[in-house]
């Protein structure tokens, strides 16, 4: 059975909800992100012809796909996925980068949006 990439998002809430201190913050939101493009990678390999295979610019170029998309619930997926990707580029890679418990919940916020509009997606396959 493949993975569930929500597992990531629930995981990433846990750690918000039980944990204070700063690694877990950033964990929190590398998760929601990561749980999050999972999922919507699924479904852009299939709908844009991109190859699954995972590379550096992989994520760069479903963001763009999504965000050049004429469909508005692709559109505002794009968005969604690459503010949610500058987060989780601050929390993993910018030590002096302040992670505070708002913006752990905007993530995890902006990384259930992407699932709730992946799952309105599907349906108009």
């Amino acid at each position: 059975m493949p993975f569930d990439w929500k597992e990531f998002i629930k995981f990433s809430e846990e750690l918000y909800t039980s944990r204070n201190d700063e690694a877990s913050l950033r964990s929190a939101i590398s998760r929601a992100y990561y749980g999050a493009f999972g999922a919507i990678r699924t479904y852009c390999t299939h709908k844009f012809q991109i190859s699954a295979k995972s590379n550096h610019e992989i994520h760069r170029t479903i963001i763009e796909r999504l965000k050049s998309s004429s469909d508005r619930l692709e559109y505002s997926t794009g968005n969604l996925l690459s503010g949610l990707r500058d987060e989780r580029n601050n929390a993993d890679y910018d030590s002096s980068s302040s992670i505070t418990k708002p913006i752990v919940n905007k993530a995890i916020n902006s990384s259930k949006a992407v699932i709730s509009n992946l799952e309105n997606l599907r349906k108009q396959l």
